[in-house]
């Protein structure tokens, strides 16, 4: 695997780590606006993981 994808591939993993991280969050979170916030900036985060993915997958 070259040095680019293991970068992406790192990338993904971090993002759906930080994703999951927030679904845990959420069972005890109180601050509704604090946390649709948080939930907005992981739906960024999880389009350009999908977005790395596929570009991934075309190269293969």
């Amino acid at each position: 695997m070259t040095q680019a994808r293991r970068t992406s591939v790192n990338h993904i993993v971090k993002t759906l780590s930080r994703a999951q991280s927030l679904v845990d969050l959420a069972h005890y979170q109180k601050e509704t606006q604090k946390l649709i916030s948080m939930i907005l900036r992981i739906g960024t985060d999880i389009n350009k993981a999908q977005d790395e993915l596929q570009r991934l997958k075309d190269r293969v």
